[in-house]
């Protein structure tokens, strides 16, 4: 068994191997956020403070796909300095890479060509700082809107969002689903689609909500847990990240496992041929843990 593992209950290995590597394939980025990975052999992920997005493939080698991914005016004094990236990403079902934009306020559309705005505001007025996306196959999109990309990371409710909220877009209407976070953070959704969790890394928002994608309405607090990105498996359990690792829980919200690492991670995402390979971003560095999931 790896020696970062920490196991909660036996039956995590009904899900995991037992044995694994955590291999490091970059660590000299500044803090890294938002991967996903492309059926065609690689995984992109953001990079905040420097405003791109990378290409990495599985050997390690990487490389700049997009400058400029979060805002062309990074010296915005409405922005905080190293928050004006961009964050979580995504594919469309048309193979577009969907952008979480802190500088733009906005979820942009890039087409491999054109960097364009897609999803600009709400109520009339722009968005926060666009953090964590997921689509569900319906072609809805959920994402949360916290402020940690405006000045001093906190709201500006005279420019833009009143309120730092998680919305669902679908077919040009928006509808504001969840208020109940003030830096609420990482999106995902069950292996059926039909849950969808948030989270929130901040201490005094320790809970994760569980919400209906049939209705959007809340269903509860799935568990009194601090993530920042998250994550399921095939099997329906969550993956958090947390200050002490990668926290994994049960379909009932109980603790698992807890894979310890190097660094602090942020985000996570399933990649490879075979979708069980993990890649992690964590600050500087991006770690890659293969076959993890059976």
């Amino acid at each position: 068994m790896h020696p970062s593992l920490v196991v909660y209950k036996n039956e995590v290995f009904n899900f995991i191997s037992e044995d694994f590597e955590i291999q490091t394939l970059v660590s000299d980025c500044v803090f890294t956020e938002g991967p996903v990975w492309n059926e065609e052999g690689y995984y992109l992920f953001s990079d905040i403070p420097a405003n791109c997005i990378y290409k990495i493939a599985e050997t390690g080698s990487k490389e700049l796909f997009l400058s400029n991914s979060g805002t062309t005016n990074p010296n915005d004094p409405g922005l905080k300095p190293d928050q004006t990236g961009s964050n979580a990403l995504a594919y469309d079902q048309e193979g577009n890479l969907l952008i979480c934009q802190h500088g733009g306020h906005a979820i942009a559309k890039y087409d491999g060509k054109i960097l364009q705005p897609f999803i600009t505001s709400y109520q009339n007025k722009p968005f926060n700082s666009p953090n964590d996306l997921i689509l569900h196959d319906d072609g809805r999109l959920f994402f949360s809107d916290p402020p940690y990309g405006l000045k001093d990371g906190k709201l500006n409710p005279g420019k833009f969002q009143p309120i730092a909220g998680v919305y669902c877009w679908r077919r040009d209407e928006l509808e504001l689903i969840c208020d109940k976070y003030q830096y609420p953070n990482g999106v995902c959704l069950s292996p059926d689609q039909k849950v969808l969790y948030i989270c929130s890394n901040k201490s005094f928002e320790r809970f994760i909500c569980a919400y209906d994608t049939s209705n959007n309405q809340f269903i509860n607090i799935f568990a009194e847990e601090n993530s920042d990105g998250i994550d399921v498996d095939r099997g329906g359990n969550v993956y958090l990240c947390n200050q002490d690792g990668i926290i994994i829980l049960d379909e009932k919200g109980e603790r698992l496992a807890l894979i310890e690492l190097p660094a602090v991670p942020a985000n996570i995402c399933w990649g490879g041929e075979n979708l069980n390979d993990l890649f992690i971003t964590a600050r500087e560095s991006i770690f890659l843990i293969k076959d993890l999931q059976k």
